[in-house]
């Protein structure tokens, strides 16, 4: 079985992993506008701080690829994703409630972004990191990623990002 089976395509994302390994059912869906407060929740918790019009801004122009993870029914988690360039996905922010961390919520989300971004032509993506972030460079290390460079100074409080990037 390749990693990306072509029957999972539409509908639920399945990506070979038992509901068993994850604990909980999680569905992986695209966002909707009766996630917003469940997202923006999310997001104060992790100290995003982003401006509530980028959910927005998303589910507009990239509906496709802003999806919500869904455990019993609640918004567990978020991420944010498009098409960078004909040939490049970008992540732009996958966000992970607190209460569901450390359960595969981000490794599925990250997995059904990838697979979006194959589905519509990309043979790569990138996405940034901050450097205190061990946590999330380890996810994404552990999914094919591989730092690409450094951008000091790349958030609002100064810390620096690293830009990692993997062939899809």
């Amino acid at each position: 079985m390749g990693m990306w089976p072509e029957e999972q395509a539409s509908g639920r994302l399945n990506d070979g992993f038992s509901d068993a390994f994850f604990g909980d059912s999680v569905i992986i869906r695209k966002f909707r506008p009766s996630d917003l407060e469940a997202a923006l929740e999310i997001d104060r918790e992790v100290f995003g701080g982003y401006d509530p019009a980028i959910f927005a801004a998303f589910y507009e122009y990239h509906p496709s690829s802003t999806l919500i993870a869904e455990v019993r029914g609640s918004v567990a988690g978020f991420i944010l994703g498009f098409k960078h360039t004909p040939f490049k996905g970008r992540i732009f922010w996958l966000a992970v409630a607190p209460g569901y961390q450390s359960r595969g919520i981000g490794m599925k989300l990250l997995l059904a972004a990838l697979k979006i971004f194959r589905q519509m032509g990309a043979l790569n993506a990138t996405l940034e990191v901050r450097v205190s972030n061990k946590k999330a460079q380890s996810l994404y290390s552990s999914m094919g990623f591989h730092m690409n460079g450094v951008f000091p100074g790349y958030y609002s409080d100064g810390e620096a990002a690293i830009i990692m990037k993997r062939r899809l």
